[in-house]
């Protein structure tokens, strides 16, 4: 079992090294199809009845759009060309859809879709919180790379949290290909059930006989926090086992329009320094 068709979403200059980096690591070690996307975002100027869009705004725009997709793309041939695996250069324009639409389109086509934390600081609006709406709205597993240090190792050591739910269960087996290529992982349980707590052969250990039988590598871990410091909890015992990917479920709901993700998972989104495989 391997990643055939990874997605490695490139937005602009400041955070694609870092996608690439990680894209690298797993399509060489998958010999995986690697698909390069760079999103046109639709027409971002400013509207006003004193300053309405003129023709030489439109042009400036495109050609503004046109560098920084010439730029990625130099950057993707240069890391990619002397490779033995297939890599793919695609760039479309998003036209009247939004940005994550068309991500998330071209992301359930593939096994795993790969994109930065934050878009950088020179990103517009329509990739505000793009990793929050992508695990939110894909179906597949997603990888959240930090953008301000480069990865220089992925997949060897793992840290998976597990607490039953069907997201976080997801997410454990789209990372399943990672976890089989891995020299240890952690299988992290906090609050584990009461019922549990007194029996040798439990939930969380039935879990780990699964995933031996994948061919996984796992070690069973226990703690116990408050809902409020379960995302700490998650970051330090990662920090403290050298993990080089983090891999838990995305939890959060969309009533109506109104998107929200919760405490835990938009905590460690944002303060992730390790790559962070989610699943929804």
């Amino acid at each position: 079992m391997a990643y055939q068709t990874l997605l490695a979403h490139l937005s602009n200059e400041a955070v694609s090294p870092a996608v690439l980096g990680a894209a690298t690591i797993l399509a060489e070690r998958h010999s995986a199809h690697l698909v390069g996307l760079h999103i046109q975002p639709p027409l971002n100027l400013p509207v006003s009845a004193e300053i309405p869009i003129t023709l030489e705004m439109t042009d400036h725009w495109i050609e503004q759009q046109r560098l920084c997709e010439s730029a990625i793309k130099q950057l993707f041939d240069h890391r990619f060309n002397a490779q033995t695996y297939v890599s793919e250069w695609r760039s479309i324009d998003s036209g009247m859809s939004s940005v994550i639409g068309a991500l998330v389109e071209h992301g359930n086509t593939s096994d795993l879709l790969i994109l930065s934390q934050s878009e950088g600081e020179a990103s517009n609006r329509h990739f505000k919180k793009l990793a929050e709406h992508a695990v939110m709205s894909c179906g597949r597993p997603v990888l959240i790379v930090p953008d301000d240090d480069p990865v220089e190792r992925i997949g060897e050591r793992v840290f998976v949290s597990w607490d039953g739910s069907r997201e976080s269960t997801r997410a454990i087996f789209g990372a399943l290909p990672l976890l089989r290529r891995a020299s240890l992982v952690h299988l992290h349980r906090i609050n584990q059930p009461h019922h549990d707590r007194h029996h040798i052969v439990n939930i969380t250990a039935e879990l780990a006989n699964t995933l031996a039988r994948h061919g996984v590598k796992v070690e069973i871990v226990h703690s116990d926090a408050h809902k409020n410091e379960i995302a700490d909890e998650l970051l330090a015992f990662a920090k403290d086992m050298d993990a080089d990917v983090l891999v838990m479920g995305c939890y959060g709901h969309s009533p109506l329009r109104e998107f929200l993700l919760g405490g835990t998972t938009r905590h460690v989104l944002a303060n992730a320094t390790l790559p962070v495989l989610m699943s929804n």
